[in-house]
């Protein structure tokens, strides 16, 4: 069984009974790299005159982040998540979230300004991850934005998931799945500690935080 089958079935909430209801989940818009990343785009760059940005975020959990952009930016917020206890929480929020996973986004050919991946890509199967990027490419308009906050690391490796039997994280340089394609450029990819946020020597607790630009007529 696929581990995205697996996290469509129980894991993802699983994930998210472990991540939801302490004192140490509360939501500080301050200390969310993704959110700071989102903020620093300018709006003539993420949105066409006149138009609401569009942005989706993968792996959204229960839409907390996405909650805050609609409510304080005015963006127009989606989100596929496989937790569908997580699923329910972003919908009551006012959050339209599609249970799922990241290799099939049901959304129209370059219809949204953003495309974030929250943190979700170590967990994806391997052998999904063409279909994964192509897919994100194809819902991503031209230009376009595209960030991800996951776990870093110069050459991939692999290490059992201590909280299920079977199943495996994977650390790598997840910009590569885009920035070998001419149309795309990392503009920004800042390493930091998972938990800390601060920056360290130590490998192992490495994530990164990468902000790359689409825009295919670039070289045109």
């Amino acid at each position: 069984m696929k581990q995205r089958d697996v996290f469509l079935k129980s894991e993802g909430d699983a994930w998210f009974k472990r991540n939801s209801g302490r004192a140490d989940t509360r939501y500080d818009p301050d200390s969310d790299l993704l959110l700071t990343e989102i903020l620093a785009l300018s709006p003539e760059s993420t949105s066409r005159t006149g138009e609401t940005t569009g942005l989706l975020e993968i792996g959204c959990g229960d839409g907390t982040r996405l909650a805050w952009l609609q409510e304080n930016r005015m963006f127009n917020c989606y989100g596929v998540e496989p937790s569908e206890k997580a699923v329910a929480v972003a919908e009551k929020q006012g959050i339209a979230v599609h249970r799922g996973t990241a290799e099939h986004l049901p959304f129209d050919d370059r219809s949204l300004d953003i495309v974030v991946f929250g943190f979700c890509l170590y967990l994806c199967d391997r052998q999904d991850l063409f279909r994964i990027a192509c897919e994100a490419d194809r819902v991503l308009k031209n230009p376009g934005w595209l960030l991800i906050l996951d776990f870093y690391a110069p050459m991939p490796s692999k290490r059992e998931y201590h909280h299920r039997p079977g199943l495996f994280s994977h650390k790598m340089d997840y910009t590569t799945l885009f920035k070998w394609h001419p149309g795309y450029t990392v503009y920004s990819h800042r390493l930091c500690h998972h938990s800390e946020g601060g920056y360290t020597d130590d490998s192992q607790e490495w994530i990164a935080v990468s902000v790359l630009r689409k825009d295919l007529n670039h070289d045109e």
